[in-house]
């Protein structure tokens, strides 16, 4: 639920209307799981990027990109955000 910006009550409603028993501590435990394999990955593909560029930028840091981001805009309380880093090289 939580990846189509549906949090812990819409999974009890749904699973009401399917008439499956609620578990919001199951529903806790994999969100938890699924965080922990969301940041591993997001960590190891932003060091994959930025070895890759410095290898490329001859070993300098000094490194130009471009940046863009945008949320939900329910309210401007969204959690649920995108961010996009591109160098200027490519």
């Amino acid at each position: 639920m939580r990846c189509i910006g549906k949090g812990a009550e819409s999974a009890v409603m749904f699973c009401g209307i399917m008439n499956l028993p609620p578990s919001p501590t199951k529903f806790t435990k994999f969100n938890n799981i699924l965080l922990q394999a969301a940041r591993e990955t997001c960590e190891e593909s932003r060091a994959e990027a930025f070895h890759g560029a410095v290898e490329e930028n001859d070993g300098g840091r000094d490194i130009a990109v471009a940046v863009d981001g945008s949320w939900q805009k329910r309210g401007f309380s969204s959690k649920n955000g995108v961010v996009t880093v591109t160098s200027v090289d490519t």
